[in-house]
C-alpha cells in the first residue's frame, strides 16, 4: 500500500471530496499526510501549474503554519494570515476523512519556516562566515526542542495526533527560495562551536578548509575540492558532529514527547542515502529513535536535490557543467558514466531507485520500515508507473507519492490501471 503527501491549499482550494475521488482512483493509498507548515517552495516545483486547483494556478510556500496553535515566546511560527478555527485546513480533512480507513498523519517541517521570537537570533543556523541563515533553526540551539514540544502537545490537543511525519530534520542544503550552496556550510553558531570544542574539534581548521573549498569552487577547480570534502580529516570529523547534533536532536525530542503520552512517534522523512550524510543525517542512528523512514529517491529529479542548480550556480559553459557534474557525482558515489546532458534529458537511471532503497536497508537498524519516495509531478505516466514497479520491486516497505496537488488528472488513472493489473 501507499500513502501520499497533501498541502494546506489543496484542501482549502479543492475540497475534501475532490481529493478523495483523485486519490480513490489510485486504489493504493491508506495514508494522507498532510502538511502542517510549509517551506519556501514553489508549488508545482520549479515551474507549471497545478492541474486541478479550481482558485490557484501556482502556490508560493512562505514557511508558515497551517495548524490552529495558541501563540509562543521564544520561538514561534508565523501563521497563516487566512487561518482560522473555521479555515483549518487539517482539522477539515480530519472531519471529513472519519468515516473511511485512510491514516491522517500530519507532516511538519522542524528547523526551516519562518519563524520569530524573543530568542529567535540565538538558535539559527550560522555559516562559516558568521552569516545567520534566516531560516533555519540549528539542532544544537537552546529553545528549539521546547517550541517543537509545545507544537506537538496542543496540536495533539486540538486535533488528536500522535504520530507525525518531521521534515526538514537537517542541516540547510543548498535549495529554497534560491540555489545558494552556502547552507552546506553550517553551523558555526555560539552553541555549535562550545559543543566542538568540548569535543576537541579543531574550529580554525574546519574554517581554512572550507576557505579553500570556496576559493577552488570559484576558480572552478570542482575535483580538488571534492578531493578535499571527502579525504580531509577535520572535514571528516566536521560532517561526523552535524550527523550526531541531528541524532541527539531527535533523540532529545523523541524522548521529551513519550514523557508526554508514550504514544507519540516520528516517521522520519529523510534525504536518500548518497546525500544525507552532508547534510547531517545517519540512518543507522537516526532510526534508532524512529522505526519508520521515508526517502525520496526521485530518479528523474536526481534524487529530489536540485542537481541542476546546483551545477548551473558553479559552472559557465557546457565544458565547465560536464567537469561539475562529474565532480559531483563522485563526492556523492554516483553514476561516473553519466553526461550532464543526459542527466539533464533523463535523470538518473532508474536503477537508482532499487540502488537507494537497498542502502536506506543496509544503514537503517533493522526491521526499520522504508517508505520509498515516488515523484508524482513532472513526469509521463508510463514513466512514473516503471518508478513504482522498481520501488515496489526494491526493499521498501511501501510507497509514499508526493505529491496530490502537483500531479496531473492522468498520473491518479495510470496508479489505479497498474494496480489493477491493467496495463502491466
Amino acid at each position: 500500500m501507499a500513502g501520499i503527501h497533501i498541502h494546506p491549499h489543496d484542501i482549502l482550494d479543492e475540497g475534501v471530496t475532490q481529493i478523495k475521488e483523485l486519490i480513490g482512483e489510485m486504489t493504493d493509498i491508506n495514508y494522507i499526510f498532510p502538511q502542517m507548515n510549509t517551506i519556501f517552495e514553489r508549488n508545482p516545483y520549479p515551474i507549471g501549474v497545478l492541474p486541478h486547483n479550481p482558485k490557484h494556478k501556482f502556490v508560493q510556500g512562505k514557511g508558515e503554519m497551517y495548524v490552529v496553535l495558541p501563540s509562543y515566546k521564544a520561538i514561534d511560527q508565523k501563521r497563516n494570515a487566512a487561518l482560522t478555527p473555521d479555515k483549518d485546513p487539517l482539522m477539515i480533512l480530519k472531519t471529513e476523512m472519519e468515516e473511511t480507513d485512510v491514516q491522517i498523519i500530519p507532516w511538519a517541517n522542524i528547523l526551516n519556516g519562518d519563524f520569530t521570537g524573543t530568542a529567535l537570533q540565538d538558535n539559527l543556523v550560522v555559516d562559516d562566515q558568521g552569516k545567520a541563515a534566516e531560516k533555519w533553526l540549528c539542532p544544537n540551539a537552546p529553545d528549539v526542542i521546547d517550541f517543537w514540544e509545545k507544537v506537538f502537545t496542543d496540536t495533539y490537543q486540538r486535533y488528536g495526533y500522535t504520530t507525525y511525519m518531521i521534515d526538514r530534520i537537517r542541516y540547510p542544503d543548498w535549495a529554497g527560495e534560491k540555489v545558494d550552496p552556502r547552507g552546506l556550510l553550517t553551523c558555526f553558531c555560539p552553541h555549535c562551536e562550545k559543543k566542538m570544542s568540548e569535543e576537541n574539534l579543531n574550529i580554525n581548521e574546519i574554517k581554512e578548509k572550507i576557505a579553500e573549498i570556496r576559493a577552488l569552487l570559484k576558480d572552478k577547480q570542482f575535483d580538488h575540492a571534492v578531493d578535499i570534502l571527502t579525504q580531509d580529516q577535520s572535514l571528516k570529523d566536521w560532517h561526523r558532529f552535524r550527523q550526531n547534533s541531528v541524532t541527539t536532536f531527535i533523540a532529545n525530542l523523541t524522548q521529551r514527547m513519550k514523557q508526554i503520552d508514550n504514544r507519540f512517534a516520528f516517521l522520519l522523512d529523510l534525504w536518500p542515502p548518497a546525500y544525507s550524510w552532508i547534510l547531517g543525517q545517519d540512518y543507522s542512528q537516526l532510526t534508532k529513535y524512529a522505526s519508520s523512514l521515508k526517502h525520496f529517491p526521485y530518479h528523474k529529479l536526481g534524487g529530489g536535490a536540485d542537481v541542476q542548480g546546483m551545477i548551473d550556480y558553479f559552472a559557465d559553459g557546457s565544458d565547465e557543467s560536464e567537469s561539475a557534474f562529474k565532480a559531483f557525482n563522485r563526492l556523492f558515489g554516483l553514476y561516473d558514466d553519466l553526461s550532464y546532458s543526459q542527466f539533464k534529458k533523463e535523470g538518473f537511471p532508474i536503477r537508482f531507485v532499487a540502488e537507494q532503497n537497498k542502502l536506506a536497508r543496509k544503514k537503517s537498524q533493522p526491521d526499520t520500515h522504508i517508505f520509498s519516495g515516488i515523484q508524482m509531478w513532472n513526469i509521463e505516466p508510463g514513466k512514473l508507473v516503471e518508478a513504482v514497479k522498481a520501488a515496489d520491486e526494491s526493499e521498501a516497505d511501501e510507497l509514499i507519492y508526493y505529491c496530490y496537488g502537483w500531479a496531473d488528472r492522468e498520473l491518479f488513472h495510470a496508479i489505479g490501471q497498474h494496480r489493477r493489473g491493467e496495463n502491466s
